[in-house]
Parts: structure tokens; sequence; C-alpha cells
């Protein structure tokens, strides 16, 4: 009965009731709600104290961050140059103003260099609570944990200990919201594939294949040879025992909503809770491999129904500019617009191009998302077996003097 009632079960009874039943959405869309707001409850403290007490009682946290910014920029900078070349490949037959679209008015100011710093570097923790900035957690508890370490060592085990008894608590919390995950899941699905508009993403089929094919070629291909690379060990198994967070992610469109479930998942696959503590909430705002393939490919074929011609380096400047500044989005209403509508102005093109961003971004939120996390993940369970491994020879090293 238990194997019945599972996230997946969850995930196919919402597609059926979608394409069998869409004019009940609206009745459950209420449970769907539910349960995403519980795992967000979840999110933010879990991040502050798994952070702090990672910092705080762990060692080799200067190789950990590093080799994680490291392998998020080369598994994004990899992605933004495939969705580049195949968008380049696919955009070629489309013909100039294909869809009739309206001017749309972007939310949320556009992106600059004072904001971006605003959205760094946190002046009001609980504010930066209330608002659900992710980024201000991760510094203020990064700040936290490396002050403790100048204090007594009376003092630091209180405060360690009880950040590490807080995080227990959570996690048997998130234990307990996961028993409403299928139901959860089953009404977000349900709800969000009931409510899309298929006649006007099917306008542009050559784009659902263009980021169908990116993101399929990254995902299947490139993040599982990079994690037999770093591990010698076989990608499916970390995507069998990761299918929750993955499937949470497909189904919520939300990261930051599916880090509980990911953090628990890759412990339980055997990776050290200091680097998944460290690892996934940066990834959650920094690691952007699904986005950066699929806004290559949008910003390409934007161009194309403007008549623009944009050469491979301009695209790819354009995204990689988005992935280097996406930290400047957190926190704002709308922040996904107002970041698209400062690239369309580089571009030189209309405004009213935004419109398309909304017909597909709608659709294509959901498996960008859950390539979004399957990097996360990966970059996680690859610096398990390398930090690992370093710490067996420097324990070798240290016998043998």
């Amino acid at each position: 009965m238990r194997r019945l009632y599972s996230i997946p079960s969850g995930l196919i009874l919402g597609i059926a009731l979608a394409l069998l039943l869409p004019q009940g959405a609206p009745t459950v869309a209420w449970i769907g709600q539910i349960f995403l707001s519980l795992l967000k409850l979840l999110m933010l403290p879990l991040i502050l104290v798994s952070i702090y007490a990672s910092l705080a009682g762990g060692r080799d946290l200067r190789h950990i961050g590093g080799r994680a910014l490291l392998y998020y920029l080369i598994t994004s900078c990899i992605a933004a140059a495939l969705g580049t070349g195949i968008g380049l490949t696919l955009s070629q037959n489309v013909p100039v103003g294909l869809l009739d679209l309206e001017a749309v008015a972007p939310d949320g100011a556009a992106f600059s260099l004072e904001r971006l710093i605003a959205n760094l570097i946190p002046t009001n923790l609980f504010a930066s609570l209330a608002e659900g900035n992710i980024l201000h957690i991760v510094v203020v508890a990064m700040l936290a944990a490396l002050a403790s370490r100048r204090l007594q060592a009376d003092q630091r085990d209180t405060l360690l200990g009880g950040a590490r008894a807080l995080d227990a608590l959570l996690m048997q919390l998130l234990a307990g919201i996961l028993t409403l995950a299928p139901i959860g899941i089953a009404a977000l699905v349900y709800t969000s594939l009931a409510a899309m508009d298929w006649a006007e993403i099917l306008q542009l089929h050559a784009f659902v294949w263009a980021v169908a094919l990116a993101a399929g070629l990254h995902a299947l291909v490139v993040l599982p040879l990079l994690y037999h690379l770093l591990t010698g060990r076989a990608p499916w198994r970390l995507a069998l025992a990761c299918r929750e967070p993955l499937l949470t992610a497909l189904s919520t469109a939300s990261s930051s909503a599916t880090y509980p479930v990911s953090k628990r998942a890759l412990e339980r696959f055997g990776v050290p809770e200091r680097i998944t503590s460290l690892t996934l909430p940066l990834g959650a705002t920094l690691n952007m491999d699904g986005s950066a393939l699929y806004q290559s490919i949008l910003l390409i074929f934007m161009s194309q129904l403007a008549g623009v011609d944009l050469t491979p380096w301009q695209a790819l400047f354009i995204v990689l500019l988005t992935m280097a500044s996406s930290a400047g989005t957190a926190g704002i209403p709308g922040g996904g617009i107002a970041m698209m509508a400062f690239m369309l102005d580089l571009l030189g093109l209309p405004q009213t191009y935004l419109a398309l961003y909304l017909i597909v971004d709608r659709f294509f939120d959901y498996p960008i998302t859950a390539v979004n996390v399957w990097g996360d993940l990966v970059v996680a369970a690859g610096l398990s077996r390398t930090v690992a491994t370093r710490h067996d020879l420097g324990s070798r090293n240290g016998r043998l003097e």
C-alpha cells in the first residue's frame, strides 16, 4: 500500500485529472497551496540553522564552498552554450512576426548595481525572513558561524548544540509534511496543467522542441557524466535516491521549496550534512543550469520573431550576464520579468516580447526548475565523494607523519 501512495503516484494522478476533468481544478487548488506553503515554512529556518551548524562545527569549509561554486559555474556555462547552439539551430525556420503580441509592462525594477548590492547585503534579518530572501539568510548564517568561532568553547558548544537540535526538529516536521506529499503534488499538477493555454504554447513547437532537447541533453548526459567523473559511480543510483526532490521540483516549480526534500534525500543517500547544508542553499540562489539554457533559447527565438540577427557570441554574453546577476532578482516581485526586460533592452528588442515570456514561462518553469535542482543534487553528491577522498588522504598522511 505504501508503494502505491507515493510522490510518483501523485504526479500521475494530477496529470490524469487535468486531462479528464480540467474544470474541477479550482476546487482542489487550495490543497496544493497548503502543501507548498508548508514546505516554504520550513525552508528558511532550516537553511539558517543547517548552514550555521555546518560552518560552526565543520572543517574544510573553504574547499567545499570553493569547489561548489566552481562546479556551479562550469555546469551553468555548459548549459548556456548548449542552449545557445540548439536555439540558433532550431529557430532558423521560425517566421518573423508569427505571434501577435501585446505590450507588457515589466513588474518590479530593472537590474542595477545598487539593487544587486542591496540583495547581496542584508539590512534586516526579520525583513529578509518575511520576504523569503534566501541569499540574505545564507549571508547571515555564514557571518554568525564565522563569528561563533571566536567565542569561548562552552558558548560555542551551546550554540552549536542548539542549532543541531533545531535542525533535527525541523527535519522531523519535514518527515510529517512529506506524508501528505502525494496529495499535495496531485493538486498542484492538476491545477497547473488544467490552467495552461496549450494552443499558444504549441504555436511555437520549434521552441518547445529546442528547450526539450537542450534540457534533456543537459539533464541526461552532461550532469550524469559530471557525476560519474567526480565519483566513478552510476548516476542512475543518485537519480533513483533523489526521485522525491526531483518530482517535487517538477510539481511545484520552486527550487526553494524543494530544498528541505533535497537535503533529506541526499543525506539518506550518504552525503554528509556539512556538504548539503552549504551547497544546496548556494545552489538554490546561484546555480542556474536549467534557467541558463532556457533563457538563451528564449532570447534567440525572440530575436528571430523580431527579425533581428543575433550572433552566438551575443546570445552567450547575455545569458552569462543573466547568470552573474541572478542575485539581483532575489526578493523582487516579478523579478524574472524585470530581468527579461533588462536583457531585451540590451539586445534592442521591443518590450512587447515580454508577452512571449509570460506565455511560455508558465509551462517551462516546472521542468526547468527540475533541471536546476538536479544540478544542485549532482554537485552536492559529487562533492561528497571528492571531499571524502581528500579527507582520507589527509588522514593517511597524518598517520604516516
